[in-house]
């Protein structure tokens, strides 16, 4: 499961964020942008009910907020699980992966990106 919500208010520059529970783990994954990117922090928990009571805390400030979760698929295989889109570490199914370098799945072809 992976959801993201978009803050009415950035708090501490934090615009959104996304819990993913999959794999046996919970992760927060914390952005200074809407947009689809790769995050810029992250928490783990054991549980997906820590997650939420953190984020309830911690950026759940305004009562009359109209954001609300936005559930979407978990990621393609060896896709990053902080970007929406089947983006992934360019050459991540080899032995030599290239940290820093992206490539996305467009139309069954992996082609190199730039964030």
């Amino acid at each position: 499961m992976r959801k993201y919500i978009i803050l009415d208010m950035p708090i501490n520059d934090i615009k959104k964020v996304m819990i993913v529970d999959i794999k046996d783990e919970v992760n927060m994954f914390l952005y200074n942008t809407s947009d689809d990117v790769p995050s810029i922090g992250d928490y783990s928990f054991e549980t997906l009910q820590e997650a939420e009571d953190f984020f309830s805390k911690e950026f759940s400030k305004e009562k009359d907020s109209i954001a609300s979760w936005i559930y979407v698929p978990n990621p393609t295989k060896d896709c990053q699980e902080d970007i929406i889109k089947p983006v992934r570490i360019k050459a991540i199914n080899t032995c030599n992966p290239q940290w820093g370098t992206y490539e996305e799945l467009v139309n069954g072809k992996w082609i190199d990106i730039k964030f």
